[in-house]
């Protein structure tokens, strides 16, 4: 057997997992056949760090082509035990102000419940309304609402529709119509503000993105996709907005599906913006963000997280500023950004732990970094002190759709531009896996090209530990980039420490005006190019983490589907 056969027959063997046989013996063929696409480089590295079951020439090392388990958050109590830097898990409120019951089992747009919803939480004001099920009357309807110092649950089997109606959301007069670049047409779903608001529960919230607008034969996502090739900004309503000024935000164990727009604009600080404890600004904890959460709407049209366009999971600072915040314990498949932390308003203080993402254009810092003014009156730039670990991040988890790209394929970035550039400093990404991405480290200060301005980015210091990128059914090799904005304002130091990515090589790797770290362990990547410096600290040999990847939730198939 030739070398490049007996690799060829090791990497099939160790993929003839979970994914063919979940998947039927058509599509398993299909994907076999596409993996012997893999070129022969690619296919030796992969070889040579791996190596193959039965194989003593090489040392073992350890991840699954499969998935394994389900996440460990998936019931409460689980997820963080044991991690001294996160702080409590968030718990249901001991008193509710009012349970409101459903009376239907079909988001009625005929019969919306906005008006009961709204009065409930107006009059629940510091208390909690509860969201609960009749038999099978089991779903909410409703158009704008505003959570004001208040705690909305919406218990298990329950969903809260969002109407299809866009003149509930009607702003500026163009909310619902075509073609029509205006970013702020539509007011939001679910407006948030006050003191320590919250919203919970084990029910849904579904924005019904994918299903077409009342007396239009077009659905929100399919406005935003028609300006696509322009780079519109469509003013469809975002799931949950938080204002301006919010305190002590709380959103736990929630599922939110199929955002017209961004799922999770995060402004929150700790009351008189003094962070004591991290978490005292905002908690995030143990939600599920699926979207789409359905293969096909209500016309027969398939749904794929390529045209769920700009619905973003959670973005900390899109709004205002977010401070003292707590990310853990979510698992996130969204069409746009999984996280992005935008610096258009001053985030710090940010700890991201024991997550995982599915589908998504990654764990992203920007574009937008240019910075805002604290609660204290302090001028603050940008995005500072972030600790992102235990994470992973799945290209495998379910399809993209039809007319993808690279860019919709991204592990961990950090972008911006001249237009929107400020500090980005002090950024700790450690023990992450990540499987099949086509952009596995991203940095860029020129993010778009075709924005100009005197905002400038300045990248400081971003350390990668203990990151592994593993290969499974990709057929291209994985990129990494690092490049600052020019050579006055160089990015880095950025610190590569036990960074193996599997099948990267030159060709895939470029850099320009940075400054590279190396060490103390070695990394399998040598970034190089016009204005980078290299540091060699290394004084071992690198240590690759073991990774497995969870079962992330998708939607189901219906039978006989093969693809």
């Amino acid at each position: 057997m030739t070398i490049l056969a007996a690799i060829t027959s090791c990497l099939l063997s160790r993929r003839t997992t979970a994914f063919d046989r979940a998947e039927g013996p058509a599509h398993a063929a299909e994907r076999r056949a596409s993996r012997l696409r893999i070129v022969g480089s690619s296919l030796l590295a992969l070889f040579l760090l791996t190596g193959c079951e039965g194989s003593t020439a090489i040392a073992a090392l350890t991840y699954e082509c499969g998935n394994n388990g389900l996440p460990a958050h998936a019931a409460p109590g689980v997820c963080g035990a044991g991690d001294d830097r996160l702080p409590p898990e968030p718990t249901y409120p001991t008193d509710v102000c009012q349970t409101l019951v459903a009376d239907k089992s079909t988001p009625d747009e005929a019969h919306q419940d906005t008006e009961r919803v709204q009065a409930a939480l107006a009059a629940c004001k510091g208390g909690a309304v509860k969201l609960v099920a009749d038999g099978r009357n089991n779903a909410f309807i409703t158009g704008h609402l505003n959570l004001d110092s208040v705690t909305l649950w919406v218990d298990a089997g329950v969903t809260l529709y969002a109407s299809r109606n866009a003149t509930v959301y009607q702003k500026t007069g163009n909310c619902g119509l075509p073609d029509i670049n205006d970013s702020g047409a539509c007011v939001d779903y679910i407006t948030v503000s006050g003191a320590s608001p919250a919203i919970m529960g084990d029910g849904t919230i579904d924005g019904q993105g994918g299903e077409p607008l009342v007396g239009h034969d077009y659905s929100w996502w399919q406005l935003s996709a028609a300006l696509r090739g322009v780079d519109g900004s469509i003013g469809n309503p975002n799931l949950i907005n938080l204002a301006k000024g919010t305190t002590g935000f709380v959103l736990y164990r929630i599922t939110l599906h199929n955002s017209p727009k961004f799922h999770v604009k995060l402004t929150s600080s700790p009351p008189g913006g003094v962070c004591n404890h991290v978490g005292d600004g905002f908690i995030v904890w143990g939600i599920t963000i699926l979207t789409p959460s359905k293969l096909m709407n209500s016309q027969g049209f398939l749904l794929t997280p390529h045209n769920a366009r700009n619905t973003d999971g959670v973005d900390p600072g899109t709004t205002d500023i977010a401070t003292c915040g707590v990310i853990a314990c979510n698992t996130i498949s969204t069409g746009d950004d999984q996280i992005a932390i935008k610096g258009g308003h001053w985030v710090s203080n940010l700890l991201i732990a024991h997550n995982h993402f599915g589908t998504g254009h990654g764990m992203s810092i920007g574009s937008e970094t240019y910075g805002a003014t604290s609660v204290a009156g302090e001028i603050h730039r940008g995005v500072e002190d972030v600790e992102v670990y235990d994470l992973t991040i799945d290209g495998d988890s379910r399809e993209v759709g039809y007319g993808s790209s690279d860019a919709d394929s991204n592990g961990i970035r950090v972008k911006s531009d001249e237009s929107r550039g400020g500090v980005v400093n002090n950024i700790r990404y450690h023990d992450i896996c990540m499987r099949d991405q086509a952009n596995t480290l991203l940095v860029s200060g020129a993010y778009n090209p075709l924005f100009s301005g005197v905002s400038y980015p300045n990248f400081g210091a971003l350390e990668f530990r203990n990151i592994r990128h593993v290969t499974c059914m990709g057929t291209l090799q994985p990129v990494v980039t690092f490049n600052g904005f020019g050579p006055a304002r160089p990015a880095g130091p950025i610190t590569l420490d036990n960074v193996v990515i599997d099948n990267a090589g030159p060709p895939s790797v470029s850099a320009a005006f940075s400054s590279i770290v190396l060490g103390p362990r070695d990394s399998n990547i040598r970034p190089f190019g016009t204005g980078v410096t290299v540091t060699d600290s290394i004084t071992e040999p690198s240590s690759p983490i073991s990774c497995s990847f969870p079962i992330l939730p998708t939607p189901d198939r219906p039978a006989g589907w093969l693809r």
